[in-house]
């Protein structure tokens, strides 16, 4: 009898082992059974502002800064960094001052058509999350998704896309102002080597 009852104690231990195996080794398979793979927190310690460049390229622009110039750091992307100056003080709507995306070959992009967007968006460490993200700070902005606007029209509000397709990129995603009263937008950016076509609507 007592043996009985250890060898039903000891299926039993094997048995929950074997589902908890078989459980761990089906995500391990499966990412998307898994966590939603967020993007990894800005290093820790912070990385030091890097804004010899930005200042750079203010002069270069015939607006030497005169105040503190700033680098967010979270921001960064391959050789991307994002800038701007002046200091914005807390809780208040003011646009911050100059904000541009640099990279390291020269290239840049703030919230003109004109600007550097397909090496911005061919950026291989970008995804459309990651993309929507710095797009809407450089146009002041938070960027949206259907988990994150209760305040919008639901229905509305997609999920932000970055397509890659015979040499060209589109990115499609929606944004909203930081300004008094807030308003939505979506943002598309059609853009080869050659040129861009950027669209705001809503």
């Amino acid at each position: 009898m007592k043996a009985n009852r250890i060898g039903l104690v000891a299926l039993f231990v094997l048995s929950a082992l074997g589902v908890s195996y078989q459980t761990n080794e089906s995500r391990a398979q499966n990412p998307a059974t898994s966590e939603q793979n967020p993007p990894p927190p800005t290093p820790i310690p912070t990385p030091v502002e890097d804004t010899e460049r930005y200042v750079t390229w203010m002069e270069k622009q015939g607006k030497p800064i005169k105040d503190k110039p700033h680098e967010v750091v979270s921001l960064r992307a391959g050789d991307w960094g994002f800038f701007y100056h002046g200091d914005r003080p807390v809780g208040s709507w003011t646009p911050l001052m100059d904000r541009v995306a640099l990279d390291r070959n020269g290239h840049a992009v703030t919230e003109a058509e004109s600007s550097d967007w397909f090496d911005l968006l061919s950026t291989g460490s970008l995804d459309a999350a990651g993309a929507l993200k710095r797009i809407a700070w450089l146009f002041n902005a938070e960027g949206l998704s259907p988990a994150s606007a209760p305040g919008v029209k639901i229905d509305k509000i997609t999920a932000p896309r970055l397509i890659v397709k015979d040499g060209a990129i589109t990115f499609q995603g929606w944004w909203e102002a930081y300004s008094d009263p807030p308003y939505s937008r979506r943002i598309t950016i059609a853009t080869t080597p050659t040129g861009t076509r950027l669209v705001l609507d809503r």
